[in-house]
């Protein structure tokens, strides 16, 4: 199925120099197949394609080129170029599974996490998962890349618990470490295998106006958007539960961006139109 799409990352988890180095990239017209394309970018070719994979995964670019909002955050004037902001990290985390380019996170985070009782998996549980719906799918992919595909994935929002110079210094180049949405627990096996947790919380460092511009980008033309959308499309994405999803946008409403109502027993909420998704990330970063 043309719509689901595994791999391509030849191994790699996505490091956060890569995002700025990999817009620069683009933004140059330069192409990932060229020759000069390691020297340019100091890196293997490998490598090479596994930021130009991580740029498409994450949205930096996309059928019409580098994409608005990428611009507006990574351009050298732009909100963000150097990642300092961690409400950065969650817009990233967003795009790359709203983008869907790599069906794994979408998956991950979702159909997966609703399958575990408590929010607790092992990496063979999370690996046979994904065999199991690509069987049922009629995907054809070897059960090889998944399993290498899955581990990609853990490693891009695990922190190490080891403590060395090497794990230090993985876990700071790591993307998403820092939003903290998987976590190992303490001294827990299956089958001597660790066992990992999806943290499904309030979310408290997940900054309102990032959410907000979620919203926006989910529901682009609703006037009107009910608050069990937003915490099943939206919500759901960052791990946040109905609990903070309801503190937010409380927040969002006391700052005059979105109005609350109640209609026939349906929670609905309105954004104020004129609350463009650039704008609204404007508003988080200045």
């Amino acid at each position: 199925m043309s719509n689901f799409r595994f791999s391509g990352h030849e191994t790699f988890h996505c490091k956060s120099f890569w995002i700025k180095k990999g817009f620069d990239f683009i933004t140059n017209n330069r192409d990932f197949k060229s020759n000069d394309a390691l020297i340019e970018l100091g890196v293997g070719k490998n490598m090479v394609a596994s930021i130009s994979h991580w740029v498409k995964a994450i949205g930096l670019e996309d059928e019409d080129g580098v994409s608005d909002w990428s611009k507006a955050l990574l351009n050298e004037s732009g909100f963000d170029p150097y990642l300092e902001d961690l409400g950065t990290i969650w817009l990233l985390h967003f795009h790359l599974l709203n983008t869907n380019y790599s069906s794994i996170y979408k998956l991950g985070f979702t159909e997966f996490r609703k399958s575990k009782i408590g929010n607790e998996f092992t990496l063979t549980q999370f690996s046979d998962f994904l065999i199991r719906y690509c069987l049922r799918n009629n995907i054809s992919i070897s059960q090889t890349t998944l399993s290498t595909d899955a581990k990609v994935f853990i490693k891009n929002y695990l922190r190490s618990t080891k403590i060395n110079i090497k794990s230090i210094e993985e876990d700071t180049t790591t993307l998403f470490t820092e939003i903290n949405l998987i976590q190992e627990l303490e001294q827990v096996y299956i089958d001597n295998e660790p066992v990992l947790k999806f943290n499904y919380n309030t979310k408290e460092s997940l900054p309102p106006e990032i959410l907000l511009y979620a919203i926006k980008v989910k529901f682009p033309a609703s006037a009107s958007i009910s608050i069990l959308d937003i915490q099943n499309e939206v919500s759901e994405l960052f791990l946040c539960n109905r609990e903070g999803t309801e503190s937010k946008l409380n927040q969002l409403e006391s700052l005059g961006y979105l109005t609350k109502k109640e209609d026939a027993g349906r929670y609905e909420v309105q954004v104020s139109p004129e609350l463009t998704p650039i704008e609204i990330l404007r508003l988080h970063y200045e």
